[in-house]
């Protein structure tokens, strides 16, 4: 396979890099904290392994149908820095000029006053200027318009906003009412206090009216505006169900079918209101299915997410931030701002190259950047390793978003992908588990929309990268890819499994050691082609570990060995325990290779216990659980390829125990594997009387006896007896 360059691990700017560990993370301890930090777009899964170690499974990310219905809508709808109004009557778009007064009478019949309206009433009738700021996607010019209206205001006209403030109404003809929307004050072209005591006495001597809207910005801090909030979404939407429907149904009818519901609690937009009014007008609850209401909100998502990306108006460095949140969406508010500015460096670097901007440390605010996302703060406990933190959580309202937004930018704007894809790298090999993660499930997410993309530029380098931790973030994103509908990772795995790179070999087993209960023959096979392709130096490495004095070795080929124990003793913990066992077992009469990773990975899970305060012994719960077969059964079970008649669970696991308490190289680890039951068996009347019949089955011949008695008389010697062999 051709490899590529090995990707960059952090950003030049960061400083001093940490050296990549030498020893690649535990398996079960990755799987927990990749399951741990996985987003909540991955809402399928499940946990198939067994005792408490979790595994995947179940569609992680859906398919979404993305439709947009046909209609008439009125209400501001919001495209870039203008505000277009479309309105009942098929009356035409307009810029500039005199207001239409059928959209007033349109707009009469469906408006809501927010709760600053009657604020806004009183100090624009007192002060005839009002500057009215808010998010543009709460209907601020709808309450503008209307705000004018309720003066008694019949001729309002629009101001260009590309007019400087000192000239606004120069050369303007007359009109009783002026609106000035979408207004964006800078530095350069600031709205000042001054000016608005000359727009003042203007309006004065001709008693006219005017409403500047615009969205909160630090150069309007010295000014006298009045915050606008968006009225309640469900008010908004009988609304303008009074205005389509005439059927006489009445509307409460619709306002509480659930997908309505759930529709409202997200507090749309209130040009998402006004579309989703059409749909919902033409439902009928006889005939109609709530499905299809619940398509809506695919539909808008898909929208909306165009709008960010198709805006050249939007910021740069707020689109970062928008990609960014998508990542870390419901993680702390501060990882998501960091994050978007190493974003937004690289591709100010595509849009000027050898030019880059700089960020500004103190730019747009916490609840600016929320509005615009159409997201929440919420006040959370963050799990770190020093325990619960409290955070800021920053999610978004609506959770199809944060997908919907990386599959848009990942197919749509292809010329943004060297800045995505660089940092993305760069952000994989970070010390924190969550940003880890969250790399991994993006990179999934890609993956599912454009698989030779994300393998060319993401999955290819990190499977046979000299850094571990990328070999582990290419098992993880291929692992939740599968989950994602990508149906070429299992030809993908087999593929690496056989390279020539031992770094991407180690990567096809670890990433069968997460697929493995859904993938548990493949998962098995593969395990003992690369048992039976370990050199003499790796298979020394499995029961290193095992031999008393013996040290794991220092060298490098000790990674292959280690990293299959891992994955099998996964597989042994999974809900394909039973399978695999059974191979484990017949492994025990195969090859040198495969008889060592049978014994060394029964080993090692047996010393996992549940994820309890009592800890109960897993294997050990295993084994008690399995029906007992008839008197001699257990026994009689020798260490051969399986019969024709599938030999009993329990039989199958004393088989494996006496195996290894047989074997000179695992005799030691055996025994001490039991001498830890025994000693936490303590005050555990039921772990107890498990350890008695396991030891009844063990105790097969009077050496076997002997060697088992001499184990509970040294435990008993050092505490008090936690079990008793048969007839003592």
């Amino acid at each position: 396979m051709t490899t590529t360059a090995e990707p960059e691990a952090a950003d030049q700017e960061d400083g001093l890099q940490e050296a990549p560990p030498e020893d690649p993370q535990n398996a079960v301890e990755a799987v927990q904290e990749l399951l741990e930090h996985v987003p909540d777009s991955f809402a399928g899964r499940t946990y198939l392994f067994a005792g408490g170690t979790p595994g995947f499974g179940g569609d992680l990310i859906g398919g979404d149908r993305h439709t947009v219905s046909g209609g008439q809508v009125h209400g501001d709808v919001v495209t870039g820095h203008k505000t277009t109004i479309y309105q009942v009557g098929g009356a035409a778009l307009h810029a500039s000029g005199l207001v239409p007064t059928d959209e007033l009478i349109a707009l009469v019949e469906v408006f809501r006053p927010g709760p600053a309206f009657d604020q806004a009433l009183v100090h624009l009738r007192e002060q005839r200027v009002l500057v009215l700021t808010g998010r543009a996607d709460t209907g601020r010019r709808a309450a503008a318009l209307m705000l004018l209206r309720e003066l008694g205001i019949d001729r309002i006209r629009n101001l260009d906003p590309d007019v400087s403030p000192t000239a606004l109404l120069n050369g303007v003809e007359r009109a009783e009412g002026y609106v000035l929307t979408d207004y964006t004050a800078s530095r350069t072209r600031p709205l000042l206090r001054s000016d608005l005591h000359r727009l003042r006495e203007a309006l004065a001597k001709q008693d006219g009216y005017l409403v500047i809207t615009t969205t909160p910005s630090p150069t309007l801090r010295e000014l006298p505006t009045v915050g606008w909030s968006p009225p309640d979404p469900g008010l908004v939407l009988g609304a303008h169900l009074r205005a389509l429907r005439d059927d006489g149904v009445p509307f409460e009818q619709l306002l509480a079918l659930d997908p309505v519901e759930g529709f409202l609690a997200k507090y749309p937009p209130i040009r998402e209101i006004a579309e989703f009014a059409v749909r919902l007008a033409a439902y009928s609850p006889l005939t109609g299915r709530p499905s299809d209401l619940a398509d809506f909100g695919r539909g808008a998502v898909q929208e909306k997410v165009g709008r960010w990306f198709g805006d050249d108006g939007l910021p740069l460095h707020d689109k970062a931030f928008l990609i960014s949140l998508a990542v870390f969406d419901h993680a702390p508010y501060t990882l998501a701002a960091e994050c978007a500015d190493k974003l937004f460096r690289r591709l100010e670097t595509i849009r000027t190259p050898g030019r880059p901007d700089g960020i500004p440390p103190f730019g747009s605010s916490v609840e600016d950047r929320m509005a615009l996302a159409r997201a929440e703060l919420t006040e959370e406990s963050e799990q770190t390793p020093w325990g619960p933190v409290p955070q800021r959580m920053a999610s978004f309202l609506d959770p199809r978003t944060s997908p919907t937004l990386l599959r848009e930018v990942w197919t749509s704007h292809p010329s943004a992908r060297p800045a995505i894809t660089g940092w993305l790298n760069a952000l994989a090999t970070d010390s924190r588990a969550l940003v880890r993660t969250r790399v991994a499930s993006t990179t999934a997410l890609l993956a599912s929309v454009d698989l030779s993309a994300a393998m060319s530029g993401l999955l290819g380098p990190w499977s046979g990268a000299k850094d571990f931790r990328l070999c582990l973030q290419a098992a993880n994103s291929l692992a939740l890819a599968y989950h994602a509908g990508t149906a070429a990772v299992p030809r993908i795995l087999r593929g690496w499994a056989g390279d020539d790179n031992a770094r991407r070999r180690w990567t096809a087993i670890r990433c069968y050691a997460l697929l493995g209960p859904l993938l548990p023959t493949q998962a098995l096979e593969a395990f003992a082609l690369a048992a039976e392709r370990l050199t003499a130096g790796e298979l020394d490495q499995l029961t290193a570990g095992f031999r008393p004095g013996a040290r794991p070795s220092e060298q490098p080929d000790r990674h292959q060995a280690l990293g299959l124990l891992e994955a099998a003793e996964l597989m042994l913990l999974s809900a394909e325990a039973e399978l695999t066992l059974r191979t484990l077992v017949r492994w025990l009469s195969g090859p040198a290779a495969l008889r060592q990773l049978a014994l060394a990975a029964f080993l090692t899970a047996a010393q996992r216990t549940e994820d309890t305060a009592v800890g109960q012994p897993l294997l050990l719960d295993w084994y008690a659980r399995s029906p007992r077969p008839e008197p001699g059964g257990v026994r009689s079970v020798t260490v051969l390829p399986a019969p024709e008649e599938p030999a009993p669970v329990r039989a199958l696991l004393v088989a494996l125990w006496r195996t290894a308490l047989e074997d000179p190289h695992y005799r030691d680890a055996a025994l001490g594997v039991l001498r830890g039951w025994l000693v936490g068996a303590a005050d555990q009347p039921g772990t107890t009387a498990r350890l008695t019949e396991l030891f009844d089955d063990l105790a097969v011949t009077e050496r076997d006896r002997r060697r088992l008695d001499h184990l509970v008389r040294t435990v008993r010697a050092d505490g008090p007896a936690t079990a008793a062999l048969p007839g003592n």
